[in-house]
């Protein structure tokens, strides 16, 4: 027998110690660490908060671990519990203190079963972008066994379950983001075409950003070889909604990205896509029925950018729960508070309604926005305001296709109750309407602001509320007001200049009869500033002098006349010409050089010497 070395056997020795501690750091580094909450994730009706979490009592927020892409037919083997969670077998029992459930295992991805018989996919949180996830990660997937297991993913006909086993993931972890590449997704089918009975809305909880690739628009009925936008979400039924947004809900962006309701694509007869939602913001504030103490519940931090609406009841639809079956020992109705909501650059085609707004605690920006929308798709409504707090409207347009019967819009703006919409360098045409108010929900708390757009359709503000204008540009007869609406203007223009665009002062576009006095039609004005007289003829615009419509006090202060009007001037103020003598009886001017007359009539004098206040009283020049 061969005698071994002792050197040989301590390098021999050495080296195989080294070789244990590499495979024990390779076990180590295999285990991928996984955690969560067993949770529910929905709104509706009756729930006033989209997360549930399944009770302690009889292990009921217990979860089990099967090996993914097996059906849960093989359980999972080798898990170790971490965070002071137990491991039984596959089971997952939670730790007391937070309730929430940890295990370690050498797969990077797990198929969890909650106790509720739901199932999700689990990516580990070990050694990746943990918060950012790819919807085609969730899709339906075959594992094949061998020395290294691989996984088969097909494509689903409809992506109901990926989309919501995201948001479970994203519920459990407080946020993520979740990116949708190119693609059209189906929801709320069995099999991308057939209604799913059992489908509900899909809720997004707190901290969540969903991303599309593109927020371009699908032409779905032309013949074009690129009929579908780049990535899009969209129903294949009516009385659907796709995302919703509950109570107790915070920061949610939605953006680069196209949803579409039940829309007839190239080939097919058209679809029924009523009672469809794009975007469904639902909550209530809780009444306590036997201690009558209320909850408030606060939904916060909202943004809707680059973002495609096409062809729903509602694009964006804000509302009260139980909306018109509110009990009030069980609901402060019409007081949930949905709050912070930026819309920008949205696109809004063919809805029935863009964006209907439905709770009194509401706040909300849209911005450099587009609205098409057609009265021949009733209501035909851009941006409804049933209830609202303060509404900002900036850089937004809204219209139909053109004037025709099939082609003409409905309104831009419909206000039921708000207290104040400020709306900025937008505009609208081609409706039957610009902005329209209901007559018996506007008060006079109630503020309109409107600066520096553009309106060529009718404006009828009815009931009692407040209306400011500002550098405004409206169309021949174009506002129609109330009586008791109260109108203040700085600066607006009625109808373009005469002599550069003739003919086209008139009350209606396109059409009509010729208007030579453009300018508000009814209200009380407060306060108006005047414009000089333009054009000749027919196509005149007659002047307007600047106007106090109710009490003038000067407080602390001075009215001062000009001092340099003379004689020679009031003669000219009263004289006949084709837009009207400027002067009327009741006005009163300073005149440096009048004299009073023995009649008391207004005679020359000498400037210097003479001086008198001249009084228009029975179409003459009164200076006693």
């Amino acid at each position: 027998m061969q005698k071994v070395k002792r050197g040989s056997f301590m390098i021999r020795s050495f080296f195989g110690l080294l070789g244990l501690i590499f495979i024990f750091i390779i076990g180590i580094q295999a285990q991928n660490k996984f955690n969560g909450y067993s949770l529910t994730v929905e709104v509706n009706n009756a729930r006033a908060c989209p997360l549930y979490f399944l009770p302690q009592q009889n292990q009921l927020n217990h979860v089990q671990v099967f090996l993914p892409g097996t059906g849960l037919q093989k359980p999972a083997t080798g898990l170790t519990a971490c965070d002071n969670s137990q491991v039984t077998g596959n089971r997952v029992a939670p730790n007391g203190a937070d309730q929430k459930w940890c295990f370690q295992g050498p797969e990077e991805l797990y198929e969890i079963k909650l106790s509720n018989g739901e199932s999700y996919l689990w990516p580990t949180m070990s050694g990746r972008d943990i918060g950012f996830y790819n919807i085609k990660d969730f899709r339906p997937m075959r594992r094949i066994e061998g020395p290294t297991p691989k996984y088969v993913y097909s494509e689903p006909a409809d992506y109901t379950k990926a989309i919501r086993n995201a948001m479970m993931i994203m519920a459990s972890r407080q946020g993520g983001t979740l990116v949708f590449p190119d693609g059209d997704y189906i929801v709320g089918t069995t099999d991308g075409n057939t209604r799913d009975p059992a489908y509900e809305a899909i809720t997004v909880p707190s901290g969540v950003t969903i991303q599309g690739a593109s927020s371009n628009y699908s032409n779905p009925g032309n013949n074009m070889p690129d009929r579908a936008a780049a990535a899009r979400i969209r129903l294949r039924n009516n009385r659907q909604t796709i995302f919703r947004i509950g109570g107790c809900t915070n920061s949610v962006t939605i953006r680069n990205i196209e949803l579409l309701a039940n829309v007839a694509l190239y080939g097919e007869g058209r679809r029924d896509d009523s009672g469809t939602y794009g975007i469904e913001a639902l909550g209530k504030w809780q009444v306590d029925p036997k201690t009558k103490a209320n909850t408030a519940n606060t939904s916060q931090f909202f943004k809707f950018e680059n973002i495609v609406f096409q062809n729903f009841d509602a694009g964006i639809i804000a509302r009260n729960a139980n909306e018109g079956k509110c009990n009030p020992a069980e609901q402060l109705c019409n007081s949930w508070q949905f709050d912070f909501i930026r819309v920008d650059h949205g696109i809004f085609i063919n809805n029935g309604t863009g964006i209907s707004i439905d709770s009194f605690n509401t706040d909300w920006t849209i911005a450099n926005s587009v609205f098409h929308y057609l009265a021949a798709r009733p209501p035909g409504i851009g941006i409804r305001i049933k209830h609202g707090t303060l509404i900002l409207i900036e850089n937004s347009f809204g219209g139909g296709v053109d004037y025709s019967p099939g082609g003409i819009g409905g309104t831009f703006l419909h206000i039921d109750s708000v207290q104040t919409v400020t709306m900025i360098s937008s505009s609208s045409e081609r409706g039957q309407k610009s902005i329209y108010t209901e007559p018996s929900l506007a008060v006079s708390s109630q503020t309109l602001n409107i600066i520096g757009s553009v309106f060529n359709d009718p404006i009828e503000l009815n009931g009692r509320m407040n209306f400011s204008s500002m550098g405004n540009f409206y169309y021949g007869n174009t506002l129609k007001m109330a009586p008791q609406v109260v109108i203040n203007s700085v600066g607006d223009k009625f109808c373009h200049q005469p002599d550069i665009y003739p003919g086209n002062c008139t009350d209606r576009v396109g059409g009509g009869n010729i208007v030579n006095s453009p300018g508000f039609n009814g209200g009380t004005v407060m306060f108006r500033t005047g414009r000089m007289p333009e054009g000749q003829g027919k196509d005149r615009i007659n002047r307007q002098p600047n106007l106090f419509g109710y009490d003038v006090e000067i407080n602390s202060g001075l009215l001062q006349h000009d001092p340099n009007t003379t004689f020679k001037d009031i003669n000219a103020l009263a004289a006949a010409v084709e837009t009207g003598s400027r002067v009327k009886d009741g006005a009163i001017v300073y005149c440096k050089d009048c004299k009073k007359a023995p009649t008391g009539l207004c005679s020359q004098g000498t400037a210097g010497v003479d001086g008198a206040f001249a009084k228009r009283i029975n179409n003459q020049w009164r200076c006693d």
